[in-house]
């Protein structure tokens, strides 16, 4: 037995959908197409580089073309005297040991916790705490879980 959808909801997920799979489709095309990212050195040296760079990135989110740049992996950005792209294992993300300085706790007190703020949380994240109203996405739980972070339920 099946009823007709909310036509709002079908749209939107036909909507998410298609994002999806154009994002995922995108780096193999690229790579097909032998197109290479674009990488921009960046030097942090002092707080007036670090606003000069703050400035940078402002601007290009401005700019539609170059925001989709950077949100499709096509505009990277790379500290200078870092490996450069392909340049392998270093290029990864790095597990953080245990009672490591840098290692990172997020805290979420509720809503929901999606894929993409999984995918953006800081590298040397350790753990998520869930506030006692707050859900995971099924995907955002496999990225996790992918970065070797736990989820963990806060105390009331």
């Amino acid at each position: 037995m099946s009823t007709p959808g909310d036509p709002d909801l079908l749209a939107l997920v036909r909507e998410v959908l298609a994002e999806e799979l154009a994002r995922r489709r995108a780096p193999a095309e690229r790579r097909a197409a032998g197109a290479e990212p674009r990488e921009e050195r960046v030097r942090l040296r002092d707080d007036a580089e670090l606003a000069a760079f703050a400035r940078r990135v402002l601007a290009l989110a401005g700019d539609r073309e170059a925001r989709r740049a950077f949100e499709e992996g096509r505009l990277v950005f790379r500290l200078d005297g870092a490996p450069a792209a392909g340049a392998g294992p270093a290029s990864l993300p790095e597990a953080v040991p245990a009672g490591d300085a840098s290692a990172h706790t997020e805290t979420v007190a509720g809503g929901l916790f999606s894929e993409r703020q999984a995918e953006r949380l800081p590298r040397g994240t350790t753990r998520v705490r869930l506030g006692r109203h707050a859900r995971v996405t099924p995907l955002a739980r496999d990225r996790l879980r992918r970065r070797g972070i736990a989820i963990e339920r806060m105390e009331r």
